[in-house]
């Protein structure tokens, strides 16, 4: 912890000399090079909105919430008690939210799903996907990050809850009274009311990383206290590139938003076994201008994507590949892990890879770092070395379930104890899972729900997939 400090301290030394002479205020990349140009003032001028145009909508006024996306990029808002022409509530679902967004009301601009010339998502809802966007973007329209930042943690910050009008003025009448996580959360519920998918995945970019994880932590709590179902739990959340300022903040008792968001992350991992990966893209998001956030690393799924077809300078464009990469991968196979320049057999971490590999890459054993593949856009040819970090870690010898055979009603819940030995093992994460959903529905934290009459094997295995148990679940009317 004396460490940690001291090394916060000399990075906190370097960001006020280099405040005066490094403008951390860059304009953020394109999503596609036909996208933005730079022009002689230095405002992005559009050249091409066929991808995907705004323009139509009236940013005069606020416009936040969730955005089911359909073939083709082509967004559709949830609006309660309509029928949405891009969400079916059987399928799994992926909820991505992006982060600062400086200057792009004034250019009427969304991220959306286009990367490197192509529709990321149609690959998704050929699969079976839903693919939403919850955009906060006119809240997070600021010209200091921080500003933005405080927004996800309080309503009581310097700038409030103003929001950014498409003239660049802002609205301050301060009629919104939560912050920007409690409007995620609020969205989120009502959108996926009655949800009976097998998957909810949450992705968050840069600042949009601190939502999703404020997300979770809200979630994890109202389904503590019965106020929404266990099905709601994501059962995966990815933190493309995540960024965590520097320094304490006073909304949150003078802690830094990175040990906060990474308190959360140890106890969503210890409580509820919600894997989380973490991919690392760009030099923006540490040294001088963002906390690296060491603990957090160890805790998730680690990877470095080190692209170089964007030249050392531009780290804003590695920035976004973080996003890219992810959206991308889902389209080909996971990517070959290597130690040294042997392949293992395995598989490193990409949206493509099961979730049972993902709570295995968990620990803080291994990290992963980009081997192949960093000339080109495409993530088809990426291959990942394993890394060892020399940590001591504690395998899992046993496991055991407080349940071997139980009954339950339709409509009815129960939860499933799973029990871990050693105690201090390292990854005590375990995945669930039922044999015929449509009789009994595990959730992510092991509750059981009755579905229709049967008999259903609910099972459960260590995150290494050494050891699984079984329960037998009987349903009845």
């Amino acid at each position: 912890m004396k460490q940690k400090g001291i090394l916060r301290t000399i990075s906190l030394i370097i960001t006020l000399v280099l405040f005066c002479t490094f403008n951390t205020n860059i304009v953020y990349a394109q999503e596609n090079e036909e996208y933005y140009k730079k022009s002689i003032n230095q405002k992005c001028i559009n050249l091409d909105w066929a991808k995907l145009s705004w323009d139509d909508l009236d940013w005069s006024k606020l416009d936040y919430g969730i955005y089911w996306y359909g073939m083709g990029n082509k967004p559709y808002k949830f609006i309660p008690n309509q029928v949405n022409p891009a969400f079916d509530p059987s399928k799994p679902t992926i909820i991505y939210v992006h982060g600062w967004q400086p200057d792009y009301s004034i250019i009427k601009h969304r991220e959306s799903f286009y990367f490197y010339g192509k529709n990321s998502a149609d690959e998704w809802i050929k699969n079976g996907w839903n693919v939403g966007v919850f955009y906060w973007n006119q809240f997070s329209d600021e010209i200091n990050v921080e500003d933005a930042e405080a927004k996800i943690w309080t309503i009581n910050s310097d700038k409030g809850m103003r929001w950014r009008k498409g003239d660049g003025t802002y609205d301050s009448s301060n009629v919104i009274r939560k912050n920007a996580a409690e409007l995620f959360y609020d969205e989120y519920v009502k959108a996926l009311n009655g949800y009976k998918g097998n998957e909810i995945r949450i992705a968050g970019h840069s600042l949009g990383s601190q939502m999703t994880i404020r997300l979770t932590k809200l979630i994890s709590d109202n389904v503590d206290k019965g106020n929404i179902s266990h099905e709601l739990l994501p059962s995966r959340v990815a933190l493309l590139d995540p960024y965590f300022s520097n320094l304490g903040k006073s909304y949150i008792n003078n802690k830094w938003t990175g040990d906060v968001a990474s308190d959360y992350i140890e106890k969503l991992i210890k409580d509820k076994n919600i894997p989380f990966e973490f991919y690392k893209s760009s030099a923006l998001t540490g040294g001088i201008t963002g906390d690296e956030n060491f603990k957090l690393r160890e805790m998730c799924a680690y990877t470095e994507i080190r692209p170089l077809f964007h030249i050392q300078a531009q780290q804003i464009e590695k920035h976004y590949d973080g996003k890219y990469n992810y959206f991308c991968s889902y389209e080909g196979k996971p990517p070959i892990e290597y130690v040294g320049l042997t392949p293992t057999g395995n598989v490193a971490a990409s949206s493509k890879t099961p979730t049972l590999r993902i709570a295995e890459m968990m620990g803080g054993k291994y990290y992963w770092r980009q081997l192949s593949g960093r000339y080109t856009e495409a993530s088809s040819d990426d291959t990942y070395q394993r890394i060892s970090r020399f940590i001591s870690t504690v395998s899992v010898s046993e496991l055991e379930l407080d349940k071997s055979n139980t009954n339950l009603k339709v409509g009815q819940y129960i939860n499933i104890k799973a029990n871990i030995k050693p105690t201090n093992a390292t990854n005590k994460i375990v995945l669930w899972s039922s044999s015929d959903d449509s009789i009994a529905k595990v959730c992510v934290d092991g509750q059981v729900k009755g579905v229709g009459v049967g008999t259903a094997n609910i099972k459960c295995i260590t995150a290494d997939g050494n050891i699984e148990k079984v329960c037998k679940v009987n349903v009845t009317k």
